[in-house]
């Protein structure tokens, strides 16, 4: 709308009107609610005496109290990522200790479950009970997941410790991202979300090696104990140096503004969807009463959620009118689909290197160096680029395309592929990888109110590590399906083969002609992943080329009305 000179301009914002008078007009575009399209309003050049009071919307600590926070918080990334991929090349040993191969993809699953379920609600705690306390009970919950997972005496007691280490692990990553929002504006914001990859991505570099090292050299135990001293200097300098605005109001009026049923909903279906992939095709049979009513129970009860999301709760986990913009269901769908691609790579890379190469924990976590290697280079890249430019939409359709073309080059993958053969897919994997992790939180953050930045970027999170759960237990079951058949379809009449799908060492009790052909099985397996892989990535492409740019707001333009889009 315009406005004339003596007349007022109303300022909207959701349910709150304020007038403020206007002496000159200048005109400057705004997001429509509906798609985002730009429409003309008026912006009043208001002298200071007659200027609203400006809100600080970013508090940056002084110089020696930000670095201190900045170490915490690289800390708590360098964990979740680490406690992710550390337990990658430890896999093998894990499954001869508790001969439980069929259990492998529990290890990651229960894991990414309990993280799933529960990252959403971190933002909205967060909102309600203040950044530190709620960084500091994530960092508590992961330290006791870890103490758990490290003096395990079964599998059972393994899956519960990672379990909660999950926990503990779905707001660590989300709440580093909230306390950068609170105090940083989103150009700067480019620069340590850069930082922030570079680490996430060094601890990816470190995690298989380290996992390989402790297996081979000590004991896998200490891929858990690791986390306890790291953890508790993270919680010394988060509770001594970490100074944000805490929420006003009582501790019974904040437990009040929980959204209980919502959380409860969330985690039934969570968990009554990941059950059936998880043990479709392996515990029990695809067409099995058990997986297709644990399935339609979860899609009935996720239905459920959206719709108690939409209408009952006045301050729900995931406000579903979010998903209306552009930016934000083009940027969670393709992390999503991503997320399913990239661990299923992750995970089942050390099978073909420590299975059908043969070669040690430790010797199979750096064949995966080129594939993390790719992921920092591009991760700081993408940081630089954002920094340098203030552009950012294009990062999510390359970085698809070459972890497309990456899987697919994996299928070329044999028992006596040449090393350079592999470093280079690898390494292809890994660039594009690290080209969609970094920029997708900015997309987001570009085309959302500040009043929903705690929501949309912990949804980040929750969407990728959604996919990564999704990915996790489906590869899980597409890799142990194929090899099963495979190897009794060459094996006709020996009903000791499958044993080799519990204890690998158990190939070798085979002649070696006989070893060739169950090398053959796995690698027939393992292309199955692949093609899973590449039909993640394709989907992912395809919604991030509906990703828009979106002008970064920084402490000069934070008054530009149309970098505070309407959400409806």
């Amino acid at each position: 709308m315009a406005s004339t000179h003596g007349e007022k301009q109303e300022i909207v914002d959701d349910k709150k009107h304020v007038e403020a008078p206007a002496s000159s007009s200048t005109v400057i575009p705004i997001a429509d609610s509906k798609e985002e399209d730009m429409s003309s309003v008026t912006a009043s050049e208001t002298s200071p005496a007659s200027a609203p009071k400006e809100i600080q919307l970013y508090h940056k600590p002084p110089p020696k109290q930000f670095i201190l926070v900045m170490i915490a918080l690289s800390l708590c990334v360098f964990l979740s990522s680490l406690d992710q991929i550390i337990v990658a090349t430890s896999i093998p040993a894990i499954t001869r200790e508790y001969n439980s191969l069929n259990d492998i993809s529990w290890l990651g699953t229960a894991y990414m479950m309990t993280a799933t379920a529960f990252q959403p609600l971190y933002g909205k705690f967060s909102d309600i009970f203040g950044r530190k306390n709620t960084m500091l009970f994530a960092n508590v919950v992961f330290l006791l997941g870890s103490a758990i997972a490290g003096w395990a005496t079964s599998m059972t007691m393994l899956i519960i410790g990672r379990a909660v280490a999950g926990l503990g692990a779905g707001g660590l990553m989300a709440m580093v991202f909230i306390i950068l929002s609170d105090m940083l504006d989103m150009r700067e914001r480019g620069k340590y979300i850069g930082f922030i990859g570079a680490i996430f991505s060094i601890s990816s570099v470190i995690g298989p090696l380290l996992g390989g090292a402790f297996t081979d050299h000590v004991t896998w135990r200490w891929s858990f104990w690791i986390n306890l001293p790291i953890n508790a200097l993270c919680i010394l300098f988060i509770s001594i140096n970490l100074d944000l605005p805490t929420p006003p109001g009582s501790l019974s009026e904040k437990l009040r503004r929980i959204d209980y049923g919502g959380a409860l909903l969330l985690l039934a279906a969570v968990i009554l969807i990941l059950l059936p992939l998880s043990w479709g095709g392996s515990t029990y049979a695809w067409d099995s009463g058990i997986v297709i009513g644990l399935l339609v129970a979860g899609l009935a009860v996720a239905g459920l959620f959206i719709l108690y999301e939409w209408k009952v709760p006045n301050e729900p986990i995931i406000p579903i009118h979010l998903f209306k913009i552009r930016n934000l269901w083009a940027t969670y769908g393709s992390l999503f689909f991503g997320g399913m691609a990239f661990f299923g790579l992750l995970f089942y890379l050390p099978v073909y290197f420590q299975v059908v190469k043969a070669e040690s924990a430790t010797i199979g976590g750096l064949e995966t160096v080129p594939f993390v290697f790719g992921i920092v280079f591009t991760s700081i890249s993408s940081g630089i680029w954002v920094l340098k430019r203030g552009t950012y939409a294009f990062f999510p359709a390359i970085g698809n395309t070459l972890l497309i073309t990456g899987s697919a080059l994996c299928l070329i993958f044999q028992k006596d592929t040449h090393r350079v053969v592999t470093i280079f897919v690898l390494l292809v994997c890994g660039l594009g990888m690290g080209c969609t992790m970094q920029t997708s939180t900015l997309a987001v953050q570009a085309a959302a109110k500040p009043k929903y930045m705690a929501t949309v970027t912990t949804t980040v999170q929750f969407v990728r590590t959604l996919g990564q759960v999704f990915g996790v237990a489906i590869v899980g079951s597409v890799f142990n399906n194929k090899l099963k058949t495979t190897l009794v379809e060459k094996f006709p009449g020996d009903q000791a083969i499958l044993l080799v799908t519990q204890d690998y060492s158990h190939i070798f009790s085979y002649s070696p002609a006989q070893i060739g052909t169950i090398y053959d099985s796995f690698v027939v397996a393992l292309h199955y992943v692949f093609y899973s892989c590449i039909a993640f990535c394709s989907l992912a492409l395809i919604l991030s080329t509906f990703i828009q740019h979106k002008e970064l707001k920084t402490n000069a333009n934070q008054a530009k009305p149309e970098l505070t889009p309407e959400m409806v």
